[in-house]
């Protein structure tokens, strides 16, 4: 299980990069965040689970591309961090804005659930949305552990089983942290 404590570790690295635009953790476009998944699947051959990094990762450059003045844009992506985790993030929409405009959610937990349940995008009328359902299932299937949070609901998958929780603080977009339970 991923615990609170490397959830709180995660994000106070992820603010401080991201604020000042760490070049070794920041993918300010897709183009950037592609070339370093690429490199790490030419080093590793992990491709199950490069699938779902970039499903996740991906999600950042398809649905974030309406921002307010002041938002960061782009995404955070370690591959190592504590030696262990995946962690990515991005201040983005978030899944109940982004699913908004196809669905009407009430919570967070709820556009949390829809998102990685059902075969559901916000990126009408495209045909997809299988995206985050894809990454539950592989994970549970697996056994790899994730921690997912929007807004203030999350996602916690450990030892083949999923639960959707609120959370008791709010994320301005997406975090997602992994274990995929390989030696590094």
């Amino acid at each position: 299980m991923i615990d609170s404590l490397i959830i709180q570790s995660a994000k106070k690295h992820i603010e401080l990069s991201s604020r000042a635009k760490d070049a070794d953790f920041f993918c300010s476009s897709r183009d950037v965040f592609q070339a370093r998944l690429d490199s790490f699947i030419q080093k590793s051959k992990k491709y199950l689970e490069s699938a779902l990094i970039g499903e996740v990762g991906n999600n950042t450059f398809d649905h974030n591309w309406v921002y307010s003045e002041g938002e960061m844009r782009g995404a955070y992506f370690n591959l190592n961090f504590m030696d262990k985790y995946v962690v990515l993030a991005d201040y983005g929409r978030g899944i109940k804005e982004s699913l908004s405009s196809v669905i009407k959610l009430s919570t967070d937990v709820e556009a949390v659930e829809t998102g990685f349940t059902k075969q559901i995008s916000g990126r009408t009328p495209e045909q997809r949305g299988n995206g985050l359902k894809f990454v539950a299932e592989t994970s549970v299937d697996k056994l790899w552990s994730l921690y997912y949070q929007t807004g203030n609901g999350s996602c916690s998958i450990f030892d083949g089983k999923i639960d959707f929780l609120q959370t008791g603080d709010f994320w301005t977009g997406c975090l997602a942290i992994f274990d995929f339970k390989w030696e590094m």
